[in-house]
């Protein structure tokens, strides 16, 4: 039986989706978030402690064991807390899952204000230290575990407006790295997941809103999301606008598990073609 310290995020879709997926396999489950539903720039609803409370009855019907626990990643005493508390309901911190992540107002560098940068590069970046730097210890002590990070397709390439989640992206694959080198020895693996667009239906969301239809058509006067999804389209090579959370949920998976139990140190993408234009 193992457990996971399922990290931030875990109050919308893609938590449910990542702990439903777990649970299914055997996982019993931590679930964090910081329950804040409005932060300032977010053209999107963050997850509400209602939304955490129901995903956690929805792995409790899988049959698995799971604790919520409300939570801000950019707080490292907390995170401690939080890895304390899930290790002495579940008994012990098998895998780490860091998906916190957040994008502001979009905006050139120089139109982006230092507030700005400092929400999300503390909880892009810092908060995946923080939770990574909670863990690790009883990892080390266990001399096994497996730590995933969510980075990007922006992680891997540029683009316009929005550079402070870029470089937050672009860095935990980094931070990923330099984990793998100095924990390897302990038995224990990091790897980071770089997903493109991940669709979310008609649901609000960082890719399902106005300023998104904006930044994806800046010729188009009040863009409409059909007109966004077209544009989408023609990103990807297999023709899609983006991937479902299951796509994303099933590369976790693989990372998790033992038949990636060789693989550290690497980079993921589920991007539905997207990242074939890069650089080899």
């Amino acid at each position: 039986m193992e457990r996971l310290h399922s990290s931030p995020g875990g109050a919308k879709g893609s938590g449910r989706s990542h702990a439903l997926t777990l649970a299914r396999e055997g996982a019993d489950i931590a679930l964090v978030d910081n329950c804040v539903a409005d932060v300032a720039g977010q053209n999107y609803p963050g997850g509400s402690e209602e939304e955490l409370e129901q995903i956690r009855a929805m792995v409790s019907d899988v049959g698995r064991k799971c604790i919520s626990i409300v939570a801000d990643v950019r707080d490292d005493e907390t995170m401690v807390d939080a890895a304390r508390q899930t290790i002495d309901e579940l008994g012990q911190i098998d895998h780490l899952l860091s998906s916190a992540g957040i994008i502001l107002k979009f905006g050139k560098l120089a139109d982006i204000s230092p507030e700005q940068w400092r929400t999300v590069i503390d909880t892009n970046l810092t908060g995946v230290f923080n939770v990574c730097r909670a863990v690790l210890p009883h990892m080390v002590a266990k001399r096994k575990g497996n730590i995933v990070i969510t980075s990007s397709t922006a992680g891997r390439a540029a683009y316009p407006h929005i550079s402070d989640y870029g470089a937050s992206k672009w860095a935990v694959i980094g931070l990923m790295k330099t984990l793998a080198m100095e924990y390897g020895e302990y038995g224990i693996r990091a790897n980071c997941v770089a997903p493109t667009n991940v669709n979310s239906g008609d649901l609000p969301s960082m890719n399902n809103n106005e300023e998104a239809y904006k930044l994806f058509c800046p010729d188009v006067e009040n863009p409409t999301r059909e007109q966004m999804v077209e544009r989408m389209k023609t990103m990807h090579p297999l023709g899609v606008s983006g991937v479902d959370w299951q796509d994303v949920s099933n590369a976790y998976l693989y990372l998790l598990s033992d038949d990636a139990r060789m693989v550290t140190g690497e980079v993921l993408h589920v991007s539905a073609g997207l990242i074939a234009n890069n650089i080899a």
